[in-house]
């Protein structure tokens, strides 16, 4: 289950697994998402909103099994973002979580976009901007991304992959990923007042997920529905 620290930090540990979510306050990066396995570093993951800073971290707290974190629009802050991460399959070979990720202005003409990339180099100082992005399955109802492999001598081989099924991919902009390394959502007009999500499955593994748990994974996903609200 979901561990909120005295810092603000939140942590999960499953069968060998750890994920870490840093929210900082103030945040000016994004929220940071570390996963290890068997306590070594692993990967190191960011949600940002280019060209904003995000509000500081307002709540962070645990219902039933999701992790809830808001970050409100302020007048210094005209981009709010809300985050639910939920644990959904854990075992020696890979960690499955769900995050339901919303964004929302008080600006009358704005575009904001939603960028998830991994870090270069060590996880827990992560270089960002150097890692890019594959489709490494394209099924029509679900596209699957996984991050290019950290080179050797930089820790684990800990595999990072995104999963976006059909309610999502009008949202995701793919040719953003030749262009700056992230995977982006959304960067059309958003208005004043609407919550716009989307709900991308992270996927940590030792490895290439086989086709079939991959299809298995999206099929689970295209199943659950999409939270109304946080």
């Amino acid at each position: 289950m979901w561990e909120i620290s005295g810092n603000g930090n939140a942590e999960f540990r499953a069968n060998g697994w750890k994920l870490v979510i840093t929210s900082g306050e103030p945040n000016t990066d994004g929220i940071r998402l570390l996963s290890c396995r068997e306590d070594l570093v692993g990967s190191s993951a960011r949600i940002a909103i280019p060209g904003y800073e995000l509000p500081p971290c307002s709540e962070c707290y645990i219902r039933g099994d999701g992790l809830h974190l808001s970050f409100p629009v302020s007048q210094s802050n005209p981009i709010g973002l809300e985050l639910v991460m939920m644990a959904i399959e854990a075992d020696q070979q890979m960690f499955v979580v769900e995050s339901v990720i919303g964004i929302n202005t008080s600006l009358l003409d704005s575009h904001p976009d939603l960028k998830l990339e991994v870090g270069a180099g060590h996880p827990g100082f992560p270089i960002w901007g150097r890692v890019g992005w594959e489709c490494s399955a394209d099924d029509g109802d679900w596209v699957w991304m996984r991050a290019a492999p950290r080179p050797h001598g930089e820790g684990p081989a800990v595999s990072t992959s995104l999963l976006c099924d059909r309610r999502d991919l009008c949202s995701l902009a793919p040719a953003s990923c030749d262009q700056d390394m992230s995977v982006r959502f959304f960067g059309d007009f958003l208005e004043k007042g609407v919550i716009r999500k989307v709900q991308p499955w992270w996927v940590w593994s030792n490895g290439p997920l086989a086709n079939r748990k991959a299809t298995a994974i999206a099929r689970y996903l295209s199943a659950r529905p999409l939270a109304l609200s946080n």
